[in-house]
């Protein structure tokens, strides 16, 4: 079973053991049909049960059963929270999970390497992919640069030309 990260928990809250809880998806009403969240801890997954999730100013703000007092959840503090892999919403053909994205081969037109990505940036107006190999490179989500992206052969190819323009 894979445990793929939605989010990282920021901070405690107040005295009752309520974590704050910065969510990586911009759709917020995914979020609460989740009915648990698991945590790495030395190696292990271990399940933690929201009791109360609420949502305000960009943080959804959780309190996890067992856990009522801010010294028993300051273990979560920088954490990231996860959920199993086919509890994921399914996706349309043409859009992708980050975790689906980092670590594939970026080559160009000719199949020849350009590094991996690194990192997806969202900067709410297209997603850019980070890109390291002899140098940094940052290219933008769009059509016309990326070609085609391969998951089965991890490969991402892009109009290299297009993205000096």
């Amino acid at each position: 079973m894979r445990f793929i990260p939605v989010g990282r928990v920021v901070a405690g809250h107040g005295l009752s053991g309520v974590v704050k809880f910065k969510y990586y998806n911009e759709d917020v009403e995914q979020f609460y049909h989740y009915t648990s969240l698991t945590i790495d801890r030395d190696g292990r997954q271990t399940e933690l049960n929201p009791t109360e999730v609420r949502f305000s100013k960009g943080f959804f703000y959780l309190k996890i059963e067992g856990l009522n007092s801010p010294e028993k959840v300051s273990f979560l503090i920088n954490q990231e929270l996860c959920v199993r892999e086919e509890d994921l919403p399914s996706l349309d053909n043409d859009e992708y999970y980050d975790y689906q994205l980092i670590g594939l081969n970026v080559v160009n037109q000719k199949h020849e390497r350009i590094g991996t990505v690194a990192q997806i940036v969202h900067t709410g107006v297209n997603d850019i992919i980070v890109v390291t190999g002899k140098e940094e490179m940052l290219v933008p989500m769009v059509e016309g640069l990326i070609c085609r992206i391969d998951l089965k052969d991890s490969l991402i190819i892009i109009d290299e030309e297009a993205l000096r323009l």
